[in-house]
């Protein structure tokens, strides 16, 4: 697994982005990829909205979320030193990215019976797109072993 990915630890019976991160951590990404950047405070009365988190605490999260490659930050100098945050990755990128670190995994410890419930859960009835489907799923299996 990459240095970028190795954040991701995947909770199946959590709620929406819960199921890789923490729940504040959850909360503030939806924050920055709804208001793109904002420092400390503006990101804390965002989440305050929503639910009680110091703001000591929220600072705290969000230099996680930049060790883990989530957040970018920049220095400020104007009104006073300060970090504006804002998303690294899009929401579809980071989707994208825990899906396929999940699948792996998957087809990793499972191999055949992961792409056999794939395959049922997609439901497709038409042949020729079957067979590309499954033809798929046998590559990301394939990369999935190898190193």
């Amino acid at each position: 697994m990459s240095k970028s990915t190795r954040w991701i630890g995947f909770r199946p019976h959590e709620k929406k982005l819960s199921k890789v991160l923490g729940d504040l951590e959850a909360d503030i990404m939806d924050v920055l990829w709804r208001i793109h950047h904002g420092n400390v405070k503006e990101i804390h009365k965002e989440i305050g909205q929503e639910r009680r988190a110091a703001i000591t605490t929220v600072a705290t999260v969000l230099d996680r979320l930049h060790e883990k490659n989530l957040v970018e930050r920049e220095l400020k100098k104007d009104g006073g030193l300060h970090y504006e945050y804002k998303p690294a990755v899009t929401k579809k990128q980071f989707e994208k990215t825990v899906a396929k670190t999940v699948l792996e995994g998957l087809f990793e410890a499972f191999g055949d019976s992961a792409i056999s419930y794939l395959v049922d859960r997609a439901a497709i009835k038409d042949k020729k797109t079957l067979e590309e489907f499954r033809r798929n799923l046998e590559k990301l299996k394939l990369e999935a072993k190898s190193p």
